[in-house]
This record gives structure tokens, C-alpha cells and sequence, in this order.
């Protein structure tokens, strides 16, 4: 096999390979390089036709897939020594397709010269006896190519040539609401299989009474303008188009009721309501809640049942991007969303008709089955509001300190007088969930009523067989009533395994509530400077950033409410929640997010950033749910200030992530979550990877440290500024139940800015300049369409 020029990357140790690249190029170029270095120059002009992977990581593999793309080479993956010498080269060829199979039959003809004996086969097949020399894939096979590497080294085939689209496509749009001068799409491709495609991001001009009135750049399909004329309708056409392609409603709010409906419900549903709305005299508009049709075939589909033929699309409405991490289980709740934001746009909106089993929950608006549009008044408002009113006189602090979390816990338990609600979601048997264990029990030893619900599944309690040492102690103490929620015994739905409780709070007597992101084991509750790191400590034993509140006065009541609801929910008997006195001067709001059937906390955090007008603080590092990265970059937009607070999954020391269980896949994990920073980045927005200065308790080798952010921490304007347990992400928002606080109070406000200040301080301000971070920034742009939905 010919090769003229190759580039071996190995790392500190390496060499197994030195034998393999001789056999198969002895006339090549060799460029032995420490795979640390920096290799961003690479790109085609370097010449280089074959990369040697010898012997590296996991890790690595993102890293080898976009140095293949940039310099259009092929890659060998070798975890083994050089095929011993035979009379001919046995190889197996993976090729499923009729680009792939051509790929590998040039790559055969190529190399006709050679003795070979080829297997083609497109799919992985058994272990078998016969020897393999060599593996071929036309295609980077991404996290299999470790896993195909143990039978034998790998050669990846350079990039296939991309394959020409059609010159002409036709586009589809729905129509649009105008949200006071705000119009917003998205433009996809009329046809194709499954979901439709988004057109690529380009130039599209919107176009009214035969001028064009604006030219936006699109992003994954979606455009939006403002104008300040009214328009009854607007055409869309590409660049280089002459006339609009497409024309499509401006719908403006109305006098009449207007209902929303799913647009895939049946032809049956269909007809029902039509006739429902004809005698009952309100409106409807169709809502595309997922678009796998297309907006003309669905206004083909209203003509016919006699319904006015507009139809608005739910990702256009809540600017919610590709939302390809938010799955087809949350649709009801999104389309109840899509009602709340028309409404609070000044659409009349009475009620929606959903094809759920499950009720999202809504407010204002009645959440229907066509079955009941006809029987039910329009005006009906439904039970389960998730989120409380503004609550006075309470007596409220906040903490981004572990240490002083863990004072705060075990100083409110020991000081408990008649009863202790205690809401989990992990919980280690190590020397905090023993301290909290210990606590428990002599409260409950002197005759306090100790009530503890845990989510069954990530306690590690009654679900699958597992047991919990600490929680199978605590249940076992007397006056200790343990609950656990949702435990999962045969092989659970998708419901069943993310529709969690993520929920963490604590009450005492009542009176006083502690709640935030923390769950009861050593990272959440020791503080950096209380742990002796070395740099052979696992990830474990490193403290993670979190924050908390604690709470006396009337707010309390509705935090004890949460838990009741969680605790008879387990099977607990119900209790009587008393109602606090007075305790300060601070106002605030309880949110309570019940999984899968409202999206409250969701809906919090981008009502809260759209209303910001000076400055915006966010610490989190989970993955960004694209539709909060979207209300950060219209602030940005608005010249708002973003400032932004994150970590590793895997925390590091001097570049190198600790060691344990998991830290690789973690470490994977940390790429998504910056990688949905990299747009705000990009925008102008401060991004800050934590770092904590060393500290006296280290080991002197162990240096700074850059931890896990496990906070969920918001401020705006220095006004108001929101704990809980719920994070920025997908799973929060939609599939787990979670709690939040909202604290209207400028100078409690103003205080944690000051902390989450002194934490950026020590910590490295990501540079959207600098070139390394447009590299990685580049190496992890694939990441923003990755479907985030594993809790991490």
C-alpha cells in the first residue's frame, strides 16, 4: 500500500506501532509526534495522506475524526503489534451503502498490486477463527473504532466526497404570529424523509407589498425581523431568488376565543372540532408541533376539513432551534407553552387541544382532547398551577459554600423540635451522609418525627435490586419513616427512567426550609479547603461548586407543599402544612416543575433572562437547552451583559483530568456542556471556566484545580436571582421534577453577583479570540446537534 507522507501520533511511552507503519509504508515520510502538541496548522496543505493513531484513547477520538476531515486523509487506528508476515494481507472491509461499497472497491483496485484476501460485509460480523490483519471502513466509525481495534488495527478511508444537492429544493414556512412587530420561522425543505430538513444557513429576504422590508442571516432554518408596519402577509425567498418562494400569514391577535390544536390529530378529532368551533364561536389555529409535514400539506389538510388554513410552528414560537434533545414526550407540554407565550403576546387564547394521555398543565387556558372541546367552557382553567405568586415577609440567604451548606444541615437538624422533611435524590455512604445519618437519628431518638422521600432510582435503593447501605440504616432507625419514589422493577419505558424527582430540599418544624442542587455525599458538602488532594485523588474526593438558601417565614409553607406532594406521591400519609409568621423583609416566588407535565422552571429561567435589562450572571454546567441559550442571545442582542460560570465534569489539575469511575465519559460530557457555551461565546457574552487557586490542605504538585459546577445559580439586574435543584438543561426542563427559588430582593441580589464575582476572578475568562479556543470551539461544533436527554 502506497503512502507518501505520514503523520504518527503517539503519546509519551508509545511505539507499538513503529513496526505496523513500516510494513505498510516503507517508503513513507514518517512525522512522529507527541499527540499533546499543538496541531492546529494541519490542514490539507501539509500533505499528509495517513494518520497513525498509535495506541491512544477514547478521548482522542474527536480530535482524529476532525484532523481526518481537515486534511482529507486516512486514518490507522492500532492498539496491537504489526500483523505477522504471511503470504497475503487478510482484510475485512465494512461497507453498508452504495457510496461506501464504491469506496471500498476503488480502495481494492488501488491496491490490486498486493496480495489480499477481502471480506466485504455491511455490518459488523461475529468474532470468528479466521485471522484479520486489517479492518477498512469507508466511514469514520466514531466510539466503535476502540472496540473494533481489539480484533485488529483500523484503516479509516479519507473523507467521501460530499455529494452535490440538488440545485433546486423547494422551501416550506408556517405562517407567523405577530408578537408586537416580532416576526419569527423557520424554513425547511418542502419534502424529505422523517423530519423535515432546515435549509442551510444562508441569506433569506422577507418581502411585503412587493419590497423587501428585510434580509436576515438564517440559523438551522430559523429567521426573524422586526418591523414596524403591520403586514397581512410576507413572503420568503433565498438569495439569488428573484420572487418569494413561499408566502405565508401574518396572524395578529383577535377578538374571538382562539383555540390551538395539535396538527397531527386524527381526521375524526379534526371534524370535531371544526364543528365545535363553528357553534361555539371561537377560532382555531393549527400548531405544527413537530415537523415531520409540511406547513403547505397541513394547510391542505384544514381546507379540507373546512378550517381556515394557517398553521404556526411551536419551535418558531418558543425560538427553541433544531430542539432535537427534546423529544417527542414532551409535545403536550410544549404545545401549552406555545399557548402561554401567544397569550401573554395578547391572543386570546382559551384553550388547546392536545393528543397526550398525560394533562400538561396550564394556566389561564383550559388543556383539552378534542373528545371534550365541545363539553367543556372555554374559560375552565385547570388545578396544578406550578408556580406560586410573589410571597412576603420572609427572612431568606444564599450560600455558595459548602462548608457553611453542610453547618446550615446538620445546626437545623440537631436543632429540630417536632419534625424533619428531608427530600433526596443521591445519597453516598460516606462521611457526610454518616454525619446526616448520625443527625437523623438523635433527633428522632428524642422524639422529632423524621419523614425522608428519595427518587428509588439514583439513590440506589429499590430499583433494580440495589440497596443503599445509608438509606437501608436510616429506614431501619426507629422514628425514621423512609418513603421512596417511583422505585422501577421490571424493565422501565423512557417515562419511567427520566421521569425523575430531582428535587432536594429540607424542613424543619415548619419554620425553616434549606433547598438547592446539593445531594447528601461528600462533593456537595465539603469545602475546597478541607480536602487533601493529591493527584492520585479520584474525581470523587474533588469538592464540586454548589449553592443553596435557606428560608424562615411564609415561603416556607409552599416549600413544604413540594414536599408533601413528593411524600404522598411515595405513599406517605398526608400531614397538615402550617403557614410560617412574618420573619423578614424579602419577597419571593416558589416554582415547582412537575415532570413531563408543565415545564415551570423552564419557563422561569427564560422569562427572567427576557426581562433582564442590565446584566445577566448564570452558574451551571450542565448542557445548555438551546432554547436559554437563545433568550441569552437575544440579550446579548439587546446589550444586555452575559456573564457566564462553568466547569469540568471531570475536574482537572494541570490539564489532566483525576482518575476514577466514569472520568473519561465524563470528561466526553464536558465537551457537550461547552460546547453550547461556544455560541454565547462567540457573541460576545463572558464565559469563565472555574478555577479554585491551590490550597494549603494539597499536595504542592497538585496546583490550581478546575472542579465540577454543580450550582444552579441565576442573577438579573441585580434585582432578582433564582437556587434550586434545577438545572439549564433538557431534563430539567421538561422530564424531572424540580424546585426553584425566586428571590425578589435587590440587595440579596446584589450580594451573590458579588460572590459569583470572586469566583470569576480566580477563574480563566474563555477568550472567543484566542485561536486555540476557535479551534476546540470548531473541534465541538458537531456537539450543538447532539441530543442531550442523559441525565449527567
Amino acid at each position: 500500500m502506497s503512502y507518501h507522507r505520514v503523520l504518527l501520533l503517539r503519546k509519551p511511552g508509545g511505539g507499538g506501532a513503529d513496526a505496523l507503519v513500516a510494513s505498510i509504508a516503507p517508503a513513507a515520510e514518517v512525522l512522529a509526534v507527541d499527540v499533546r502538541e499543538d496541531l492546529t496548522a494541519l490542514d490539507r496543505s501539509a500533505a499528509i495522506d495517513l494518520i497513525v493513531a498509535d495506541q491512544l484513547s477514547v478521548g482522542d477520538l474527536s480530535m482524529i475524526a476532525e484532523m481526518r476531515k481537515r486534511t482529507g486523509s486516512a486514518v490507522l487506528w492500532s492498539q496491537t503489534a504489526a500483523p505477522a508476515a504471511r503470504g497475503e494481507l487478510r482484510l475485512l472491509c465494512l461497507a453498508a451503502g452504495a457510496r461506501a461499497t464504491a469506496a471500498v472497491a476503488a480502495f481494492l483496485h488501488q491496491h490490486d498490486d498486493v496480495a489480499l484476501r477481502a471480506r466485504v460485509a455491511a455490518t459488523i460480523p461475529p468474532p470468528d477463527e479466521e485471522t484479520i490483519d486489517l479492518i477498512v471502513a469507508p466511514l469514520f466509525p466514531g466510539m466503535l473504532l476502540p472496540l473494533l481495534a481489539q480484533r485488529a488495527p483500523v484503516l479509516v478511508l479519507p473523507p467521501l466526497a460530499p455529494v452535490q444537492a440538488p440545485l433546486a429544493r423547494d422551501i416550506d414556512a408556517p405562517d407567523m404570529i405577530d408578537d408586537r412587530g416580532i416576526f419569527r420561522t423557520t424554513i425547511r425543505y418542502a419534502t424529505g424523509v422523517g423530519r423535515l430538513e432546515p435549509i442551510p444557513d444562508q441569506q433569506v429576504a422577507f418581502v411585503a407589498r412587493g419590497a423587501v422590508i428585510a434580509t436576515v442571516e438564517s440559523h438551522d432554518g430559523a429567521a426573524e425581523c422586526s418591523a414596524a408596519d403591520v403586514y397581512e402577509s410576507i413572503g420568503i425567498r433565498r438569495a439569488g431568488v428573484a420572487e418569494p418562494e413561499v408566502d405565508v400569514d401574518v396572524i395578529p391577535p383577535g377578538s374571538r376565543p382562539l383555540v390551538l390544536f395539535d396538527a397531527t390529530i386524527g381526521n375524526a378529532e379534526l371534524t370535531s372540532i371544526a364543528s365545535a368551533a363553528a357553534t361555539r364561536g371561537f377560532d382555531l389555529l393549527a400548531v405544527r408541533v413537530r415537523p415531520v409535514k409540511s406547513c403547505r400539506s397541513i394547510r391542505a389538510r384544514l381546507m379540507r376539513a373546512g378550517i381556515a388554513p394557517r398553521v404556526v410552528d411551536a419551535s418558531a414560537v418558543l425560538d427553541e432551534g433544531p430542539a432535537l434533545d427534546v423529544g417527542k414526550h414532551v409535545d403536550a407540554v410544549r404545545l401549552a407553552r406555545v399557548g402561554a407565550r401567544m397569550r401573554a403576546a395578547g391572543f386570546p387564547v382559551a384553550a388547546i387541544v392536545h393528543c397526550a394521555t398525560r394533562i400538561p398543565a396550564t394556566l389561564g387556558f383550559a388543556a383539552l382532547r378534542a373528545s371534550e372541546l365541545g363539553m367543556a367552557p372555554l374559560a375552565e382553567r385547570l388545578d396544578g398551577g406550578t408556580a406560586t405568586g410573589s410571597i412576603a415577609g420572609n427572612r431568606i440567604e444564599l450560600e455558595i459554600d459548602n462548608a457553611k451548606a453542610r453547618r446550615w444541615l446538620l445546626d437545623a437538624i440537631a436543632a429540630a423540635k417536632e419534625r424533619i422533611h428531608l427530600q433526596l435524590y443521591m445519597a453516598a455512604d460516606d462521611d457526610v451522609g454518616r454525619a446526616v445519618e448520625s443527625a437523623l437519628a438523635d433527633a428522632a431518638a428524642r422524639g422529632v418525627t423524621v419523614r425522608v422521600v428519595a427518587d428509588s432510582l439514583h439513590v440506589l435503593e429499590g430499583s433494580f435490586g440495589l440497596h443503599n447501605p445509608l438509606l437501608q440504616r436510616l429506614g431501619s432507625r426507629r422514628g425514621v419513616e423512609l418513603r421512596l419514589g417511583g422505585p422501577i422493577i421490571t424493565p422501565p419505558s423512557v417515562e419511567e427512567f427520566k421521569q425523575r424527582d430531582h428535587r432536594k430540599l429540607t424542613v424543619i418544624d415548619g419554620t425553616l426550609a434549606l433547598l438547592g442542587g446539593r445531594n447528601l455525599s461528600h462533593e456537595y458538602y465539603a469545602g475546597f479547603e478541607e480536602v487533601p488532594l493529591t493527584t492520585q485523588s479520584s474525581w470523587r474526593d474533588v469538592p464540586w461548586l454548589d449553592a443553596g438558601a435557606r428560608v424562615e417565614g411564609p415561603a416556607v409553607a409552599a416549600l413544604d407543599r413540594s414536599f408533601l406532594d413528593a411524600w404522598t406521591a411515595a405513599g406517605g400519609a398526608a400531614y397538615e402544612v402550617s403557614e410560617p409568621d412574618v420573619a423578614g423583609p424579602v419577597t419571593a416566588r416558589v416554582a415547582t416543575h412537575h415532570g413531563l407535565r408543565d415545564a415551570c422552571t423552564l419557563e422561569a429561567y427564560v422569562a427572567l433572562i427576557d426581562s433582564a435589562r442590565s446584566h445577566v450572571h448564570v452558574v451551571n454546567s450542565f448542557p445548555l437547552i438551546l432554547e436559554i441559550q437563545h433568550a441569552l442571545l437575544r440579550a446579548l442582542r439587546r446589550g444586555v451583559r452575559v456573564r457566564t460560570l462553568f466547569g469540568n465534569l471531570t475536574p482537572t489539575h494541570a490539564g489532566r483530568p483525576f482518575e476514577g469511575a466514569w472520568s473519561s465519559a465524563r470528561v466526553e460530557a464536558t465537551m457537550l456542556v461547552h460546547s453550547r457555551m461556544d455560541a454565547l461565546v462567540a457573541a460576545g457574552a463572558e464565559a469563565y471556566e472555574l478555577v479554585i487557586p491551590r490550597q494549603k490542605a494539597w499536595a504542592e504538585d497538585v496546583g490550581d484545580i478546575h472542579p465540577h459546577v454543580h450550582a444552579k445559580l441565576t442573577s438579573i439586574d441585580g434585582q432578582v436571582c433564582t437556587v434550586g435543584s434545577a438545572n439549564l438543561d433538557v431534563t430539567a426542563g421538561y422530564w424531572e421534577s424540580e424546585l426553584m427559588l425566586i428571590v425578589e430582593d435587590a440587595a440579596i441580589a446584589a450580594a451573590v453577583e458579588a460572590r459569583i464575582e470572586q469566583f470569576m476572578h480566580c477563574s480563566q475568562r474563555v477568550n472567543r479570540d484566542d485561536p486555540r479556543w476557535q479551534e476546540t470551539a470548531r473541534r465541538r461544533q458537531w456537539m450543538r446537534h447532539w441530543p442531550g436527554v442523559l441525565s449527567i
